[in-house]
Formats: C-alpha cells, sequence, structure tokens
C-alpha cells in the first residue's frame, strides 16, 4: 500500500484503510491463488509430475509477483500452463482489482460503487474521477511499455535460438517484476549482451515507479508536482545511484571477464533488479558480503506504492528518514520539500517498517528450526519472499 503523503489522501485516511475494503481484497487474492493452483495441476498445463503444494506456491508466488519457484518452469509447465502463469503474472504485478478496472473501462462500462471502493483502496487514490483516470493510464501505459520491451529484445533472444513466445513472457515478466522466466536458465543467455540488459532494467525501473508517478509526469500539465510525486522521483533516483557505485565499486570494478561496457550495464541493472525485478543476469555467489547485504536493503526498500514493485514502499521509506533527520535536529514535526508531514502518516511508516522487520525475523527464526541451510541463505531468502524480489541465493530448481 504505502504511505500517504498527501492533504488530499491524508483527508482519505479513514475511507483508505477500512478493514472491510482490506479483508475484500485479501479473499480475492487468495481465492484467485486457490483457482490458478487449480489450473496448473490439471493435464493440460504441465508435462512432468506436478504436486498440488507446488502448484499453489507457483501460484502463490505468480500472483504476489515474487518469481520464487521449487521447480523449472521451462521444463515442467507445457504451453498452456506459460500461458496460464501469463495471465497470473498481469494479475499479480499490475493488481487484480487494477485489471479489472481496465476492463470495465475498455468495455465502457461503470463499476459498481463497492467495486470502485475497492480499486480507489487497492490503487492509494482518493476519489472514484482519479481512479479512472488512472485505470486509463494503466491500460495504455503497460501495453505501450511491454510491447516496446518485447520489441527491444526480441531479436537477442531468437539469436539465442528462443520463441517469439519467450521473448514476450520475459516482457510481461519483467515489467510485472514477477521474475519468472521461460529460457530455463534464467538470464544466463544474455550476460553478455549490454543492450538486453539495459532495456531489461530501464522495464524493471519503469514497473518500481508505480503508475500514478509516471501519470502525473507525463500527463500532469500542473508545473508544480505533488509531494507525491517528488519523493518517489527523489528516493528512485537516489537509490538506482547507490546501487550502481556500490555495485560498480565493490564487485565489477575487478570483476575478470567482463568489458567497461558490460560493467557499468551489470551494476545498473543489479542497482534495479534487487528493488522486485527478481530476475539475475549473474550468478549471487560472485558478489561480496557487502553486495549482498545491501541487495537485502535494496528489497526492504521496494518500490512506489500503486506499483509492480513490494518491500516497504519508497515513501514509508522516505518519512521515516525525515522524522528521524527532524528529530535529532530537535524539531517534534517532519517535513518533507517545505511540507510538513501528518503525524497518523508518520505513525503508520513506522508500524509498517516495525510490522516487517517482526514478520521477518519471526520467519528467519522458524526457518532456521525447519530448513538446513547456512543462516545467511535463510535470512537472504526469507527476505527475497517477503519483499516479493525473488531472488534465489541457491541453485536454480531443477
Amino acid at each position: 500500500m504505502g504511505i500517504s503523503i498527501t492533504r488530499e489522501n491524508f483527508a482519505m485516511s479513514k475511507f483508505q484503510f477500512r478493514p472491510a475494503a482490506f479483508k475484500m481484497i485479501f479473499f480475492i487474492y487468495i481465492l484467485s491463488t486457490f483457482f490458478f493452483s487449480l489450473l496448473y495441476v490439471l493435464p493440460i498445463s504441465h508435462k512432468q509430475p506436478l504436486g498440488f503444494v507446488d502448484a499453489f506456491f507457483l501460484s502463490a508466488s505468480s500472483i504476489s509477483a515474487t518469481g520464487l519457484t521449487t521447480f523449472t518452469v521451462a521444463n515442467t509447465l507445457t504451453l498452456a500452463g506459460k500461458l496460464i502463469l501469463l495471465i497470473q503474472m498481469e494479475f499479480g504485478g499490475i493488481s487484480i482489482m487494477a485489471l479489472v478496472g481496465a476492463l470495465l473501462i475498455l468495455l465502457r462500462t461503470n463499476a459498481p460503487v463497492p467495486s470502485q471502493t475497492l480499486m480507489i483502496f487497492d490503487q492509494n487514490q482518493n476519489s472514484s474521477r482519479s481512479i479512472s483516470k488512472l485505470m486509463s493510464f494503466i491500460v495504455t501505459y503497460t501495453i505501450a511499455v511491454k510491447t516496446a520491451g518485447f520489441l527491444l529484445i526480441l531479436p537477442s533472444a531468437l539469436e539465442n535460438g528462443s520463441s517469439a513466445f519467450a521473448a514476450f513472457f520475459l516482457s510481461v515478466s519483467t515489467f510485472t517484476n514477477a521474475g519468472f522466466e521461460i529460457f530455463g536458465n534464467g538470464l544466463d543467455d544474455f550476460k553478455g549482451k549490454p543492450f538486453v540488459l539495459f532495456v531489461l532494467s530501464c522495464m524493471i525501473i519503469l514497473g518500481v515507479l508505480g503508475f500514478a508517478v509516471v501519470m502525473e509526469l507525463l500527463h500532469s500539465r500542473r508545473k508544480k508536482k505533488s509531494l507525491y510525486f517528488k519523493v518517489n522521483v527523489l528516493m528512485h533516483l537516489v537509490l538506482l545511484a547507490a546501487g550502481f557505485l556500490f555495485f560498480f565499486l565493490a564487485d565489477f570494478i575487478n570483476m575478470p571477464g567482463f568489458s567497461w561496457k558490460e560493467r557499468i550495464v551489470q551494476s545498473l541493472f543489479f542497482s534495479a533488479a534487487p528493488r522486485s525485478g527478481g530476475l539475475a543476469s549473474l550468478d549471487l555467489h560472485l558478489f561480496s558480503f557487502p553486495s549482498l547485504l545491501f541487495m537485502m536493503v535494496l528489497m526492504f526498500i521496494g518500490g512506489s506504492p500503486s506499483s509492480c514493485a513490494g518491500g516497504i514502499r519508497t515513501t514509508t521509506f522516505a518519512v521515516i528518514l525525515a522524522k528521524l533527520w527532524f528529530t535529532i535536529r530537535g524539531s517534534n514535526n517532519a517535513h518533507m520539500f517545505r511540507r510538513t508531514l501528518f503525524t497518523e502518516d508518520v505513525n503508520k511508516a513506522f508500524l509498517v517498517f516495525f510490522s516487517f522487520l517482526f514478520i521477518f525475523f519471526t520467519s528467519f527464526f522458524v526457518l532456521s528450526f525447519t530448513e538446513k541451510a547456512p543462516p545467511f541463505a535463510l535470512a537472504f531468502e526469507t527476505m527475497s519472499a517477503l519483499t516479493t524480489c525473488g531472488f534465489l541465493w541457491g541453485s536454480r530448481p531443477g
């Protein structure tokens, strides 16, 4: 969800956090996960044995845009199964309510008031008018980005002997931050292709930036941008720059076997991918321990609210930093871009922060008893799963 940091959103705070709306969206996602699980276990969907537990895990991973799986998708699912996964990635990355709203707009049908309520809650909007504009934008924006990405990576995919469908699948998976691929070997075939990795990096960034942010960037006629826009853009620029410099100086500057162009693009790719992309162009064991810790920090922060990303969200992290900074300076109020943050928003940010850490450490503690794996591997993959990043520390499932 993320934290509201505008006056309009604050006025809607009681509306946005209605328990009934939250429960309904939660129920819809649980029902969808179970429904797609049943589709995966159908004989038409798999060519190798697939149990319900593994199918349910795949469905949960896809609907949450996580990208983790217990088997190799390329070798296990049939074309029908991969099409089902492709559809579910759309639901997971863009959100079910957003896709329903977009479909209603395409059909020129007004959504019932209860459905509008769920869409407003799901996308952090403040009125039915704003959600209608956002749904229209989502349709155009997603089609444009995925089509452009597909056309740009298609020649390299065909050159590697892959199909056009595999290239389109990768385009959708990258933009929705789902992190699945059907090549069977991750992005190994593209690690020596800087152009493809640059395109994928851009698609991940466009996915984590958030629909509302991009819409304001492209369509807002106001010279003065909203606080929400400023905070998100600033946070993304800082995180991308920090990630690029950190990975380049810590690992890629001395990593053998790469040209300088490849080192630069790989640094950019890994500054974007941990934010929720889930696709890795290199074996993570090649990275130094500090770089792996920094990846976990990027996973933890995630992307913008109302985006395809996970994590605690950029606005939450920004609000916490602002509060800590002004508290150190002796001020009771936190400010961002000369705007005073509402106390309720600050409290919500800290609630999200500590709730997330509580779930992380609880999950890590439980897994340390049930799984025979090194502690850091458990911590890394727990963070990866919880933030819906999808990075895998161990070997790929066979």
